[in-house]
């Protein structure tokens, strides 16, 4: 009897065992179906990249002739500083009028202003914001901008400094405002160009395209502060105005505040996707990177999780199959060709995407291909390098508030609540 009893309790165990073993596999093998989904989806949303978004910016543009704000905040200058600006002055669009926003009057930047004002004293001023207290320099910078337009200034345009813009930038991203209310705010986008061929910039720039690619016709589009425009009014009455008081992102609060005003859309525009150099080491780089999202992690933890959770499916998928199936082999097992064929199906369309991004840059910006295509190798091959290097910043941001930008540090509490804890070097003294 008792020997009966302990045989049921060893088969019971052994049932459970198998079933514990079963569910494990199949939970795996779900995930793995769902990561190969996912980088169909990713592979979808690049092809379209690639393809609609350059049809768009061939059309011709509609007309605009609302007067425009363009508020540029600016520190320092290096070697691509006044092609920047003298890009600024010759846009194809009548009735606008350049604010540049500096921090300080004595800031080297304010001598090429000044020519740009003697230039054109209409079109150009400068004004001195001085420093920030209770939010990010550049949100108060930009502030001072937005408190030197008036009514008269029907949108206002936010511009970076050391983006490029195309002759026809502003026009293209006024005219969709014009298209009517539903579209709060319209929205560009950079594309880092490398200014050398070293492997921190190639990543960058293929980080770039990955993240630029879902960019789009969907509800999902957020608001780039490099590149974004506002009606005037609409800035009041959304409560951007107000968000912005105690802000570090201006782009994350701006997009806030925009679908909270009755489900209004930005819009992206194509034509509006500039070049930015890229001109990173590998510290410069993972500094650059985890700062950018940490700031998506306080201001939008869902992006944040979506990101992160996409990272650690993309490489459990592609670096478990590629070990089960090693192990597979070893054992001699006969399902190893299995995990195999996952391998291979995911990191094909790995290539199919690189392939797609790659294209998209060539017929995006054709006049910085060249600058553009020795990064080739990373777009069409390195995505999964790529993933690698996007989970480890993700865990990284995933702690602490505290972040240096332009010299100065912060500790972010909030999406509108800033604490500036000084320049970097008072602060660790």
């Amino acid at each position: 009897m008792l020997t009966a009893s302990v045989g049921a309790i060893g088969d019971f165990a052994c049932w459970g065992v198998a079933f514990s073993v079963l569910w494990i596999v199949l939970t795996i093998w779900l995930l793995w179906l769902f990561g190969l989904a996912i980088a169909v989806w990713t592979l979808r949303v690049a092809q379209f990249f690639s393809y609609r978004m350059p049809q768009v910016t061939a059309r011709p543009l509609e007309p605009a002739t609302a007067a425009v704000g363009v508020i540029v905040p600016i520190k320092g200058s290096d070697a691509d500083t006044q092609g920047n600006l003298e890009a600024l002055l010759q846009q194809n669009y009548a009735n606008y009028r350049l604010i540049f926003v500096v921090q300080s009057a004595d800031d080297p930047v304010c001598q090429l202003l000044d020519i740009l004002v003697c230039k054109q004293p209409q079109r150009v001023m400068v004004v001195v914001a001085g420093n920030a207290k209770h939010r990010g320099q550049k949100v108060h910078n930009q502030l001072a901008g937005v408190a030197a337009t008036t009514s008269a200034d029907g949108i206002l345009a936010f511009m970076d400094a050391d983006a490029h813009p195309d002759p026809n930038w502003l026009h293209a991203l006024v005219q969709p405002l014009h298209y009517g209310p539903h579209i709060g705010a319209t929205t560009g986008y950079r594309f880092y160009v490398p200014a050398q061929p070293t492997g921190a910039n190639h990543i960058l720039c293929l980080l770039n395209a990955m993240v630029g690619s879902f960019l789009g016709p969907y509800r999902r589009a957020v608001a780039w502060g490099g590149s974004m425009a506002i009606r005037r009014e609409d800035f009041f009455n959304y409560g951007v105005y107000d968000a912005w008081q105690g802000a570090l992102s201006d782009d994350f609060a701006l997009t806030w505040q925009v679908k909270k005003a009755s489900r209004r859309k930005i819009h992206f525009v194509p034509q509006c996707l500039v070049a930015s150099r890229a001109s990173f080491n590998a510290a410069s780089l993972r500094e650059f990177v985890v700062r950018q999202l940490r700031i998506t992690r306080i201001c939008s933890l869902r992006l944040w999780l979506a990101a992160l959770c996409g990272a650690l499916l993309y490489l459990f998928t592609l670096l478990g199959s590629w070990a089960f199936a090693i192990a597979g082999l070893v054992a001699h097992t006969t399902w190893w060709p299995w995990c195999i064929a996952v391998f291979i199906c995911l990191y094909t369309l790995s290539i199919l995407r690189g392939i797609m991004l790659l294209l998209a840059a060539r017929r995006l910006l054709p006049m910085h291909w060249l600058a553009i295509r020795p990064a080739a190798r990373w777009f069409i091959f390195g995505i999964p390098l790529a993933q690698l290097f996007m989970l480890t910043a993700l865990l990284q941001a995933g702690f602490g508030r505290i972040l240096i930008w332009r010299g100065i540090r912060y500790r972010m509490r909030s999406r509108s609540q800033t604490q500036v804890l000084g320049p970097v070097e008072r602060a660790q003294a």
